[in-house]
Order: C-alpha cells, then structure tokens, then sequence
C-alpha cells in the first residue's frame, strides 16, 4: 500500500472531520427538526379535531332532537375545513355510536364499519392521536376524538393528517447539510493549500533534506528561514549534520592512521623479501664484476656480462620500485581497478616470505577481468594484509589460493589457505581493533581491521569462514563496475 503524503494526510483527516462533524450535526437537526414538526402537527391536529367536533355534534345533536332535518351540513363543514388546511388533511370520518361510518371525505367508506372508531363508552375527553401507515406506505397521524356532550354519545370523529411535511424537510435539511459540507470542503481545499505553502512545505522541504542526508550526503543543510518552530527543527538539524561530518572526518583521519600503521608494519614484513630479492642480483653482479676485472681483453665474456649485470639491476630496480610504490603514502583516488591485478601484484610482493613459509600459491582468477571502482594501493593493502594473515595461519608450510569470481553483478575474492583455523570463540573478534592471536611484538592486531575499513569505504563486505585444523576462506566482494573480457591472462 502506497504511503500518503502530508499535504495528502492533511487533506484527508481535515476534510474527514468536516464530514463526521456535518454527519453528527446533521443528524441532531434532523432529530430536532422531526420532533419539533411532528409536535407542531400534534398540535395543529389536535386543535383541528377539537374544532371540527363542536359544529359536528351539533349538527348530529340537533338532528336528533329533531329541530333541523340533514340536508349536507356536516358535509360542508368537514369540506370547508378540509380545503383549509389541504397541505395537511387527508381524510374525515364521522362514524355513529355503534362504529358505522354515516359521513367521510371518502364516499365510499359510508355504510361501512370502522375498527379505530371510538366506542359509546369511551371516556377520552381529548382527541387521541396515534401515527398509522396507510397502504402507500405514508405516514399517518390520526387523531380521534369522541362526539359527545356530558353523558350523552352521537359516535366519533377521525382526521387523518399527513406526515410528508416532515420528510421533506428532513430531506431539505440533508440537501442543505450536504451543499454546506460541500462548500466547507472546497473551502478547506484552499485554506490547505495556503496552510500547505506556509507550515507544510518546510517540512517536507526539511523531510527531503533528511532523506538526502540518509542517502549519505552530509553536506546538505536545511534552511532556516521557516516558521519558529520549523526553523528550531532545522537549525537542530544542521548542528547535528554538522557533528556527523566532524565525526566522520575524525573518523577517515583515525582510519587512515590506522591504514598507515598498518602499511608499515606489512613494509617491516616485505624488508626481509626485498633485502633477499636485491641481494641475490647484487651478489651476480659482483661475481661479474670481477670476472671482467680479471678479463678485460675478453670482449665476447665482457658483453655477456654487461648483459647480466643490466638485468640484475632491472630485478633490483624492479623490487624497490614495488616496495616504494606500496609504502609511498597516498591521497585515496578512486578509479577502475582489476582485482586480478591486485591479486597478483600481492601474491609478486609477497613470493619471499610465501617461498621461505613452504606455502604453495594458486592462482585461480576469472578469467574475465572484474573491474571495481576503487583505489588501486588500497586495494594491494586489503589483500597483503589477508594474505600475510593466511602465511602466519601456516607455520608448518601449507596452500594458499586466490580466487576471483562473479556473480549477481559483483566480483568476491576469496583468499584460501589451509592453515590452523580461527577459533569459533574468536571468529565474532578477529576484526576488532588490536586482537591478535600473535605473540606480542609480531603484529600490530590492526591488519584485518584495516582491511574490513577498506572493504566498507569501497561499498564492500569482508566476511571469514573458518574451521579449527582445516583452515580459512576470507571472502570480500565489491559491486563490479562493468564486466570488460580481457582474454584469457598470462599465467
């Protein structure tokens, strides 16, 4: 389910407020106005009755004395106030003592017996009134009353009254009722997009700042120039920002000490290779030396020399320059990097001490060349710490392979060796600062942390699977920039 926005959430919780508000109040109206109506046609209709039963005993009462024979009387003066009050009556009915209807608006009820009609021994003095439904389904208000003077009886009077004032007006009401809402909405619609203009779009201005500081920028500020309260929120929000990046530059600075320390530490581990790679060259070139010293008129021995001399010192040259290039302190500079280079670079730097440990090295790189995003002198530092941790992991000599593949748009290397294990007591520890298995005064404890802060500064994961007496896989993968064929490589 998609989620709604505050101008969206503003909108619909204030307009749904208006509309359960207009609902309660227009059902307390309606409530009042029905009850109010049907009181003020209780009463018309009492009122009515009352009235239209005086001339109509009378008449009935003078007729039975026999002082005026019936010619229409009662006729007209049921017809007469009928046509009054139109909008309300709907029948008239006289009945006799014993029920019978002997006068109606309704020709053809005369003759018949009405059921509702009041008995000769009724003792209601005013007019009984009670709602009915009639056959269309309206709704009636009869009022009876009976037709008497003292104790003497001549039958009962019915009205009927109808009630459709009262639903029309309930319907008149909700008609008003539900235009007003309306009005109230659209009306709100535009205080909501004022309100969203002066209060809510700094918010939302300061949410999307936040989300870009979430997404990793740190050098975004929000503006300060909203309301008080916005304003207090932003300016909260800037020194916090501005915290984080000191702590995060506090951090590069830590991590880059750190990166150092460990560089020169892994610098004091290569000096005995580099001094044995120079050594032996300069050894041959001595030998040579002397021989064209004792040889001088020998032009053929001094050209065969010269030739083994000058690739002496190519190896000698070529061995400093390796070792310069990985002391040498760096600024970080990201750029396409092969990781099978890098491989291969650490597993050249670090042939002496791999040769004297007894440990054989496997290459087993993708042939496709993974290029990453990265820093070509950090990443020799992430693996020549790895692999100078798997040559401590052998005392006794072993195999060590270095490994590349790819898989769901990322390359993993895999540094394997077959030494001692990681402990499992241990294994949640091993990239903690300064834990180390080592005896004190043979390593620092800050090669793996290092290279775990590698790993993480290039959007990578290094992760350990160990098992005691069978060794260790160093897994880290990066994100692969694009996937570039570059052959088969030279062994």
């Amino acid at each position: 389910m998609p989620r709604l926005g505050l101008r969206v959430k503003f909108f619909l919780y204030s307009n749904t407020l208006i509309m359960v508000t207009m609902t309660l109040v227009t059902i307390l109206l309606v409530v009042h106005e029905q009850r109010s109506r049907y009181e003020a046609i209780e009463r018309r209709g009492r009122s009515i009755c009352e009235v239209m039963a005086i001339p109509i005993t009378d008449a009935l009462m003078y007729e039975d004395l026999g002082l005026i024979l019936e010619t229409g009387l009662i006729e007209n003066t049921i017809v007469e106030i009928q046509a009054r009050n139109r909008d309300l009556m709907r029948y008239v009915v006289v009945t006799d003592t014993q029920g019978k209807v002997i006068h109606s608006s309704d020709w053809n009820l005369l003759g018949h017996g009405f059921d509702r009609a009041l008995g000769e021994d009724s003792t209601e003095g005013a007019p009984v009134m009670e709602i009915l439904e009639d056959v269309d389904g309206e709704r009636i208000l009869e009022g009876r009353t009976p037709l008497r003077i003292s104790t003497k009886s001549w039958g009962s009077l019915i009205v009927g009254f109808s009630l459709e004032p009262i639903r029309k007006q309930v319907r008149a009401i909700a008609a008003q009722a539900g235009w007003v809402a309306l009005l109230l909405m659209i009306g709100n619609s535009a205080l909501t997009a004022i309100y969203v203009e002066t209060l809510i779009r700094p918010i939302l201005g300061l949410n999307r700042t936040i989300k870009r500081a979430t997404a990793g920028d740190l050098s975004v500020r929000a503006s300060s120039g909203a309301s008080a309260e916005v304003g207090e929120l932003a300016n909260a929000f800037n020194r916090m920002m501005d915290e984080i990046e000191e702590s995060r530059d506090r951090e590069k600075l830590q991590r880059a000490q750190l990166a150092h320390t460990e560089k020169m530490a892994a610098v004091g581990t290569l000096a005995a290779g580099v001094a044995h790679e120079v050594n032996n060259p300069l050894n041959g070139i001595l030998t040579c030396v002397e021989n064209m010293r004792a040889n001088l008129d020998d032009r053929e021995m001094l050209e065969r020399y010269l030739g083994l001399i000058h690739d002496g010192l190519q190896r000698i040259e070529h061995t400093v320059v390796n070792l310069l290039d990985f002391s040498r302190e760096r600024r970080m500079e990201l750029l396409p990097t092969s990781i099978n280079h890098s491989l291969r670079h650490v597993a050249e730097l670090t042939k002496y001490q791999l040769r004297e440990g007894h440990v054989d090295v496997q290459l087993d790189l993708d042939p496709k060349q993974p290029y990453i995003t990265a820093d070509q002198f950090q990443m020799d530092q992430l693996f020549l710490n790895l692999v100078l941790n798997a040559l401590q992991a052998m005392p006794d000599g072993g195999r060590l392979t270095l490994r590349t593949v790819q898989e769901d748009g990322r390359v993993r290397a895999e540094i394997h060796d077959t030494g001692v294990g990681i402990p499992q007591e241990m294994s949640e520890r091993i990239f903690d600062p300064f834990f180390t298995t080592r005896e004190i005064g043979e390593g620092t404890g800050l090669g793996l942390t290092v290279s775990d802060s590698i790993a993480t500064a290039h959007g990578g994961k290094l992760e350990v699977d160990s098992t005691p007496g069978h060794g260790s896989v160093f897994r880290v993968s990066f994100p692969i920039l694009n996937l570039r064929t570059a052959g088969e490589e030279d062994s």
